[in-house]
This record gives structure tokens, C-alpha cells and sequence, in this order.
């Protein structure tokens, strides 16, 4: 059975997965402890789960060896997650000294509910030529925007195409690289005042990575002086080279150095 959670993400335990309930494109995989964990939330939605009885659940009822870093680490997994889907964090509550309860709208998707969904598509369907200019024009808000910078130019179409391939192609790799695990972290390049700049790309140089990041938290007014946070960078350059798209992801991090928000940039030259 899959679950609806605040009416904008669906959580597939079968397929192990979390997906935005009207774009089955943005989905982030979880592992298999990740998995078990958020099921055994669903099912308590809104009680207070301590420790033990979380890694009894979800490790030793299965064969598992128990472990609280386990806990921890797949706690972190889960925020990750949702953040990448831009869904809030803090659905998932630490409950000082006890351990964690989960704070959502959680409702089981039945198939009643995929029915009515596929006659409304059906029965709003545009023709087959406003339905690709859909798909090729607004996957995303960011989309959109660069679809209207190059919208004049006599090779806009095949120009906008590709950039759309390319933000949704790299959108995807950094919210892999957002809900990995710690120990698959991507590399880091430096650090700013208070936040740590880690890179995307295993092919560019560090010292340089680091400068346009610095230039980039500037640029988008980042204050790396009061908050703690980790800053995720990337930059791509489409075949032509007639521009570069920068990309950039702020997460404030918490007492437990876990990931409370995250927020995406982008930035074209």
C-alpha cells in the first residue's frame, strides 16, 4: 500500500521510494532501513517512538545487529529527503530524551483515488502539441524562467530543450547527492564563516570550486555569519559553451548537525 503524506508526497514502501504526488519524475530512493523506519512512523503518525523501541522495530525484528548511529543516521536519510522533495523537515520531531514522533496528514492512496486522478488527466487531456510544449516548457519553476530568457532566439527551441534536459538531469544528481548518507558525502572544498562548501564536480578543481562558490553565496545574499549550514555546489556547461549554469544548495543544520531546510539556487552566465 502506498501512502499519501501532506497531500504532495507519496511513499512507495514497496518500491522504496518517496515521489511528489503530481510528478512521478521527482523521486528520491530510500534505503532499506529508511524504508522500515518511515513505515514504522506511518503507522504511529503522531506518537512519540523512543529509541529502543525504533531500533527493535526496525533492526532486531528483522535479524538485524541494533545500533543508535543506525537510528540517527537514517533519521538524517529521511529529513534529507524530504527536503530534497522540498517537503518540510519537521514533520519528523526529535522528542528530547525520548526519541522521535512523526507530525504529518497521512492518508492510504487507494484505487479509487488512482482512478479518479487518471479520468480527470484524461478528460482536461490538451491536444498532443500543447501537451509537448508542456513537457518541454514547465517540468519546473526554474524551467520556465530559462525558457523565457532564450524564448526569442531563432534556435530557442532546440536551445530551451536542451537546457531542460540538462536542469532536470543535474536537479536529479543533487538531490541524490543531498539524501546520501554521511558516509558518501561529496567533497569538500572549503569553508566560509560558518558554512562548510562541498562540490559536485569530481572533475574541477577544488581552489577554483571554492572561489565561485564564495561568489555565488554573495551573489545570492547566503549569510555563512550567524548560521551554521552545508552548501552543496555544481556547475555545467551545455556542448554549445554559449553559457553555464551554476547550481546551489544551502541546508541549515541543527544541534545534531542534521539537515533542518534546504534551499536551491541556480545562477546563469
Amino acid at each position: 500500500m502506498k501512502y499519501i503524506i501532506n497531500l504532495t508526497i507519496v511513499f512507495d514502501p514497496e518500491n522504496q521510494s518517496l515521489l511528489v504526488r503530481n510528478n512521478h519524475q521527482l523521486k528520491v530512493e530510500l534505503s532499506n532501513p529508511a524504508t522500515r523506519l518511515l513505515t514504522e512512523f506511518i503507522k504511529n503518525n503522531k506518537v512519540e517512538l523512543t529509541r529502543e523501541t525504533l531500533i527493535k522495530r526496525v533492526w532486531e525484528d528483522f535479524g538485524f545487529s541494533p545500533s543508535s548511529a543506525s537510528l540517527s543516521n537514517h533519521i538524517s536519510e529521511l529529513r534529507k529527503a524530504f527536503a530534497a522533495l522540498e517537503l518540510s523537515t519537521k514533520i519528523l520531531i526529535t522528542v528530547p530524551r525520548v526519541g522521535f514522533k512523526m507530525e504529518a496528514e497521512i492518508h492510504p492512496e487507494t484505487r479509487m483515488q488512482v482512478d479518479s486522478v487518471t479520468a480527470e488527466n484524461i478528460e482536461h487531456a490538451p491536444s498532443s502539441y500543447e501537451s509537448s510544449a508542456e513537457k518541454n516548457t514547465k517540468p519546473t519553476l526554474i524551467n520556465k524562467k530559462i525558457v523565457g530568457k532564450f524564448k526569442k532566439k531563432p534556435f530557442s527551441i532546440k536551445m530551451a530543450a536542451l537546457v531542460l534536459i540538462l536542469v532536470l538531469i543535474i536537479l536529479a544528481i543533487m538531490a541524490i547527492y543531498v539524501a546520501m548518507p554521511r558516509d558518501h558525502r561529496p567533497r569538500l572544498v572549503g569553508i566560509e564563516g560558518k558554512c562548510r562548501i562541498y562540490t559536485l564536480n569530481d572533475n574541477q578543481q577544488g581552489n577554483k570550486q571554492f572561489d565561485t562558490a564564495k561568489r555565488m553565496l554573495a551573489n545570492k545574499r547566503i549569510d555563512c555569519t550567524q548560521t551554521q549550514q552545508n552548501i552543496y555546489y555544481m556547475e555545467a556547461r551545455p556542448e554549445e559553451g554559449l553559457f553555464k549554469i551554476h547550481f546551489m544548495a544551502a541546508c541549515t543544520l541543527n544541534d545534531n548537525v542534521d539537515h533542518t531546510d534546504c534551499s536551491n539556487y541556480k545562477l546563469v552566465e
